[in-house]
């Protein structure tokens, strides 16, 4: 799915809450969320007000539209990751390293809805009840 111009700066005016809902229901339908990597394969991490969290979006357009708005991430590219694959891949170095998700940030001033790893998952759970 392709998104417009039009679609992303819509959602992009979006509250944190709303854009939490409609990121939880499109990771579920889609089963596929994005992160941000620098070239050397390295995840970006923000860190803010004690914490460190991982930013991630419902697609591509969005980790990508973060990037190009930023002053900051140069050299970074979105990455996608299956929910398989980031359980597999992702969530124990998040819970070790005592990470929270900040789910579709927007700009520097507005991270996203900064949530811990426990209520994301908990969370997407319901979502993906949805769709069985």
């Amino acid at each position: 799915m392709k998104l417009t111009e039009k679609e992303i700066n819509a959602m992009r005016g979006k509250s944190q809450d709303i854009r939490y809902s409609y990121s939880l229901k499109r990771i579920a339908d889609n089963d596929c969320l994005w992160v941000l990597a620098t070239k050397e394969g390295k995840f970006i991490s923000f860190h803010d007000k004690g914490l460190n969290m991982l930013p991630l979006w419902p697609f591509q357009e969005y980790a990508e539209n973060y990037v190009s708005a930023s002053d900051n991430e140069d050299g970074c590219t979105a990455v996608g990751f299956s929910l398989e694959k980031f359980a597999d891949e992702l969530v124990d170095s998040l819970c070790e390293n005592g990470m929270s998700i900040c789910v579709f940030p927007v700009s520097e001033e507005d991270r996203g809805k900064i949530v811990g790893l426990n209520t994301f998952a908990e969370d997407l759970a319901v979502e993906l009840e949805n769709y069985k």
